[in-house]
């Protein structure tokens, strides 16, 4: 096997105009960090899902739990049974895509039976309620993983469940981790997604707004009062937003939009390619760069990182075609940990999530 290789990413931006945003990018831009999501609009370009780091644990099982939900309303899973069978099967698919993607991923740990049990509970309940799938009959129509476009506002996305009675529309949004702060209040930017969702489903005619829910892993619902006002001013927001992130891309000006704080470079999705991202050296896993400057054994490669000489065990494990090659590349390594955790040295090991690219 090769290493991902990573084109230099100042030759993306030219190709890099952001004309939408999902509710969930808008609440990211506006409370994360926004240079986080030009990084992705940037890899993108190379038409290349690896380049990308894979999605966290907690997105995925989000994705397999509102499968099941979707196809309990659409009626073709009628028993725990199905639903056992169906996460399993989905769970396995999932990791087979990442297996692809990321040969150097030899662990995805996805599974999760405690969010398994509780989202059986909720389809449970799903499968004790009259069938309401999409219909021109009626009055009622209910929608699963409802595509909304409305490029001219500035957004789009993918709605959990919609309910249409008449002339009224509900939105529902189900969430897989917590749906309240540490206060007990429910999360900002779940508000914010929640009423921009609304703001796409009364511009394409779909009903005016009644009733926002979050949903969560336990079933219980959150219910979000619908403000108008609210709503007119996110989408002023959303559409300032885009004008902003391109004349950032335009200037070049990305450090002043960073956030390199610990609690968001940690777990970002494109901290392999970010030159700003920081990470405490206390924590558990690191991401570290260098230039290859020595390979003693197929297991061991030594970088260069500055004045610093780092030492990389476990490459073994990758059968990677003719190592030596790598000397005098620069390679990045994503999720390694200390050789040993009491020592403060430069002795790094591999472990079963780790991923590592060549930067061009």
């Amino acid at each position: 096997m090769r290493f991902a290789k990573i084109p230099h990413i100042e030759s993306a931006w030219d190709n890099v105009q952001i004309k939408t945003l999902s509710p969930s990018t808008f609440a990211w831009v506006n409370r994360g960090c926004g240079y986080q999501v030009l990084l992705q609009k940037a890899l993108q370009t190379f038409n290349d899902n690896t380049l990308l780091l894979p999605s966290n644990r907690n997105v995925l099982l989000g994705k397999i739990i509102h499968k099941l939900y979707e196809l309990t309303q659409k009626g073709e899973l009628r028993s725990i049974a199905d639903l056992k069978n169906k996460w399993e099967e989905l769970v396995t698919l999932e990791k087979e895509k990442l297996a692809i993607d990321y040969p150097t991923l030899q662990n995805a740990g996805l599974n999760d039976y405690d969010k398994r049990n509780s989202a059986i509970r909720y389809a449970m309940g799903i499968m004790r309620k009259p069938n309401t799938a999409p219909t021109t009959a009626g009055t009622i129509k209910v929608y699963s993983e409802k595509w909304l476009d409305c490029v001219e506002l500035g957004l789009i996305g993918i709605a959990d469940k919609l309910i249409t009675d008449g002339e009224s529309i509900d939105v529902l949004d189900f969430k897989s981790g917590h749906v309240l702060d540490e206060t007990g209040n429910i999360k900002t930017e779940y508000i914010i997604q929640l009423h921009l969702y609304a703001t796409m489903c009364q511009h394409l005619s779909m009903g005016t707004p009644r009733h926002l829910t979050l949903v969560d892993i336990d079933g219980e619902n959150h219910n979000v009062p619908y403000s108008q006002a609210y709503s007119e001013q996110l989408l002023s927001e959303v559409q300032e937003s885009i004008r902003m992130l391109n004349n950032i891309i335009a200037a070049r000006n990305f450090k002043e939009y960073a956030k390199p704080e610990l609690g968001l470079c940690s777990n970002c999705g494109c901290r392999h390619v970010c030159e700003y991202r920081t990470i405490a050296a206390e924590s558990y896993y690191q991401t570290i760069i260098g230039e290859v400057i020595e390979i003693p054994s197929t297991n061991m490669y030594v970088l260069r990182n500055g004045d610093d000489k780092l030492y990389i065990s476990g490459l073994d494990a990758y059968n990677v075609d003719i190592p030596k090659e790598y000397i005098g590349r620069t390679l990045t390594f994503v999720n390694i940990i200390r050789a040993s955790q009491s020592a403060d040295d430069y002795t790094y090991k591999i472990t079963e999530n780790t991923l590592v690219y060549e930067q061009e």
